[in-house]
């Protein structure tokens, strides 16, 4: 229903910036799906201005300061959107255990339990979920921006999505299931390839356990080493191309190489990698696919309205992941 509220207003409007659709279709499925909240229409607004701010938070690192300084939490704006978070999250997990296990994602989590019987902490559980509302937010509108600009770049690649899409309601019906979208194979690799172009534009850190040497240089028990997602694609032995193309937007998406083992990239981390890979993954890949597939299926097509021919793509500075300034504004034509 939220996709398909979304992209009901695309088609109302005469030029829309999809950047906005998808902030608006990601923060929802974060406070009702993730989190399982209660939020009156009034509060909807004051949910999504808050995780943004918290948002612009993780590129900043003078911004993580107050976070590890007692008391500084409430002079700072991102300080308070992070402590409104949190307070809602405390919220909830109160009313999970006063009234019992929900559908919320929040719920799986707090009531989870291992093998050996053991349970997240509640400290565990409210950490997991910023990370679910980032990675079920942040990245996941950045992506959907991204492939709506490469898509109005790209539109072979548009029509072949529909294609799938009317071949799927043809087959299972209207409603996305399980089903639906793990036979949605051209819709995921077109993701998958927006993801490789333009992953995240920084990587995380991994405490070395052990001192090891890579290329002749040492890296010592303790240290802190930094992967760069980016970078590792760039550098993939599967797609890499002395003039960089491979990663050119215009030149290098290409949804057709995650079809053909021979063709398919071998290092590919917009998730992470091992035993700290996103926990939102799955989320993310699944509210990506519902709402590209609904685009493709209640429209017939869709212009770049500031993008034409060759012309440059200016993107915005100082992001988590790339967004083009614009926001990837675009005029869309209803389906018959």
């Amino acid at each position: 229903d939220l996709a398909n509220q979304q992209v009901d207003k695309v088609l109302k409007a005469d030029t829309i910036q999809m950047e906005e659709v998808f902030n608006d279709f990601t923060l929802d499925v974060a406070w009702k799906q993730i989190l399982g909240l209660d939020l009156n229409e009034e509060d909807i607004p004051e949910f999504r201005k808050m995780v943004q701010i918290w948002v612009k938070c993780i590129m900043d690192p003078m911004l993580l300061v107050p976070f590890r300084i007692p008391g500084l939490m409430k002079w700072t704006k991102v300080g308070r959107a992070r402590t409104y978070i949190v307070s809602k999250i405390e919220e909830k997990l109160d009313k999970l255990e006063r009234d019992g296990p929900d559908s919320s994602t929040l719920s799986k989590l707090y009531f989870a339990t291992d093998d050996d019987g053991s349970k997240l902490t509640r400290e565990e559980v409210i950490h997991n979920a910023m990370i679910l509302i980032f990675a079920g937010s942040e990245t996941s509108s950045s992506t959907l921006t991204c492939a709506s600009l490469l898509l109005g770049l790209h539109p072979n690649v548009w029509r072949k999505i529909k294609a799938e899409q009317d071949e799927l309601v043809a087959e299972l019906g209207e409603e996305f299931t399980r089903e639906t979208l793990d036979k949605s194979v051209y819709l995921d690799s077109v993701i998958k390839e927006t993801l490789r172009v333009k992953p995240i534009e920084f990587g995380e850190m991994r405490l070395v356990e052990n001192t090891v040497e890579v290329d002749g240089k040492q890296i010592p028990k303790n240290w802190f080493a930094l992967f760069n997602v980016k970078q590792t694609h760039w550098n993939d032995p599967s797609t890499f191309k002395e003039d960089g193309s491979h990663m050119d937007v215009r030149e290098g998406f290409q949804p057709e190489r995650w079809l053909d083992e021979t063709t398919k990239p071998s290092e590919w981390m917009p998730f992470g990698e091992g035993g700290r890979r996103c926990i939102g993954e799955r989320l993310g890949m699944a509210e990506m696919k519902v709402f590209l597939g609904m685009m493709a299926r209640k429209l017939d097509r869709y212009d770049l309205v500031n993008v034409h021919g060759d012309d440059d793509i200016v993107w915005k500075p100082d992001t988590v992941m790339a967004r083009p300034a614009d926001g990837t504004e675009i005029r869309a034509t209803a389906a018959d």
